[in-house]
């Protein structure tokens, strides 16, 4: 990042005064950072970028986004669910990697009304309104059912009393009346628009827009110019293009011995080290199992299994459908929050032999056990942020980092961290909603539990408070605040990260995985 650069963002509207003001602060030593070992011939630096999904807190990563990229970051394989899919989407659509993707990005979210998503009935859009104006609308509407139910009972009570005439009394029935007929038809309404408030087709079609602009008709289009692998992707090696990663793979390792000696089985690292030195692979290309591809998480249902695309497209569609449908398809999977959206359904051809191949080879299922449709709702009720995709075994001395970014609520997440058995129970549906909660994005949590060390090295949280994460109607200043809170993370995260601490860190991780390292030794690196 160049002083050129810098001016360019001080003058940037969309910045306000406290992200100038970390940007100027941050700008010596961010500037001077490495941050990866593999370069362009521009000298950005790359990395594997992860995104949580979040609803509209999208917008937010756009921000953390452009905090990246404007300090000459890029980005080989990239990762995201829901809202996440979406900036993935883009960064993989929107040209050559290694442009700014996140300026035009920028233009596209802030130029999108949230609220056109909402293309159901006319009531969604007012109940949905209303739900995000008042944190108690569904109790005030329990109140009213019981208030109401309160009255039938009372009134006959009422008219002795007061000596009124009996017909009165089919004034609070003729009440409850009309609220039956109005739940049974919204759930008849409901059922017949497969069990959602949003068809999600103007989504789709907004996505598809944006992507047909940059000449991205089809997923085959969309693979064949961001999917390369080896010499392919035009980078180099920091520190040369032959036998110099290796070389210092080499040394590195060395390093280990001495420093960690103790904590080291010698037998196992000796055998390690041999294997290393007569293996080739790595001698005269450092770039061997480096690749550059995309990932979108869904769910689906009705085969009840996490769905990565396009990877595991083969399981839906046949190549042939692959070079005619659009990926926005797959961001519209994705993000097909339940309830809220519509379930994205697709038909499954049994009569295609890839298919079923793509079936015996993924779950090694027989024909006659796979469902005829494939039903995807959002990602993130399996894995919301799918880092572990990212998670290379074979690899012992990383060339490029993972990086990551999680949306979170912190006054929601003071909240529950004091919170005893006493509010998760107070009521049922309290304790379906801590469940809930539990549950969705088992994997990731799973993950990171067991390889704490990227929470550590790699993940950056941006606090998306005090807005609501399905709040459709935001207006532009709150799309801003947003944008700021994530361009201010992100330049919080490239101001602490430690490219030397992460490769060492990382190989250690490695050496535990192959139980070289001593599995009580270094209990905070994962």
């Amino acid at each position: 990042m160049d002083n050129l650069i810098l001016n360019q963002l001080l003058a940037d509207q969309e910045l306000d005064a406290v992200s100038k003001e970390k940007l100027e602060a941050a700008y010596e030593k961010i500037n001077t950072k490495e941050f990866s070992d593999i370069l362009d011939a521009d000298k950005n630096q790359y990395v594997n970028f992860v995104q949580e999904g979040g609803g509209v807190w999208g917008v937010a990563l756009v921000g953390y986004l452009y905090a990246l990229e404007s300090c000459g970051i890029r980005f080989l394989r990239i990762a995201g669910t829901s809202a996440g899919a979406i900036n993935t989407m883009l960064i993989a659509a929107l040209g050559d990697r290694s442009k700014n993707k996140s300026l035009r990005i920028k233009e596209i979210l802030f130029d999108w009304k949230f609220e056109e998503f909402m293309d159901g009935k006319s009531i969604v859009k007012k109940m949905a309104n209303q739900m995000l104006k008042n944190k108690n609308y569904f109790k005030r509407i329990g109140l009213s059912i019981f208030f109401l139910l309160l009255l039938i009972l009372i009134f006959p009570f009422l008219i002795f009393i007061l000596k009124i005439h009996p017909l009165y009394y089919l004034i609070p029935f003729l009440g409850l009346a009309f609220f039956i007929f109005t739940v049974m038809h919204y759930y008849k309404l409901f059922k017949t628009n497969n069990i959602g408030l949003n068809p999600g087709k103007a989504f789709e079609n907004k996505m598809q827009t944006a992507l047909e602009k940059y000449n991205i008709k089809s997923v085959s289009n969309l693979n064949e110019e961001y999917n390369k692998k080896g010499r392919d992707l035009n980078v180099n090696y920091r520190l040369g293009n032959g036998p110099e990663y290796y070389t210092n793979a080499l040394a590195q390792i060395n390093n280990i011995h001495q420093k960690e000696l103790a904590n080291l089985d010698i037998v196992r690292f000796r055998f390690f080290l041999e294997t290393i030195q007569s293996t080739d692979v790595y001698k005269d290309n450092p770039f061997t199992l480096l690749r550059s591809d995309y990932s979108i998480i869904t769910t689906d249902i009705n085969a009840k299994i996490k769905v990565e695309l396009p990877k595991m497209a083969n399981l839906y569609w046949t190549n042939a459908d692959l070079s005619m449908i659009s990926p926005a398809k797959f961001v519209r999977a994705s993000m097909s929050v339940p309830y809220f959206f519509e379930p994205m359904i697709t038909k499954i051809d049994l009569s295609k032999d890839s298919i079923i191949q793509a079936w015996k080879f993924w779950l090694n299922a027989e024909p006659n056990n796979v469902c005829e449709e494939g039903v995807f709702v959002d990602g993130g009720s399996i894995s919301n942020f799918p880092i572990d995709i990212f998670h290379e075994s074979d690899i012992f001395y990383p060339r490029i980092p993972v990086f990551g970014v999680r949306l979170v609520d912190q006054a929601e997440l003071g909240e529950q961290r004091g919170c005893g058995s006493k509010v998760i129970l107070k009521s049922p549906f309290s304790f379906l909603m801590g469940i809930f909660d539990t549950l969705k994005g088992y994997n990731d949590k799973t993950f990171l539990t067991k390889y704490s060390f990227y929470s550590t090295h790699s993940i950056q949280t941006v606090d998306c408070s005090p807005s609501n994460w399905l709040n459709f109607f935001m207006k532009d200043d709150e799309k801003t605040q947003l944008f700021n809170k994530g361009f201010q993370a992100g330049l919080e995260f490239l101001e602490k990260f430690d490219w030397e601490k992460y490769k060492y860190e990382r190989m250690l991780v490695a050496l535990k995985e192959k139980n070289i390292m001593k599995q009580e030794a270094k209990p905070n690196v994962g």
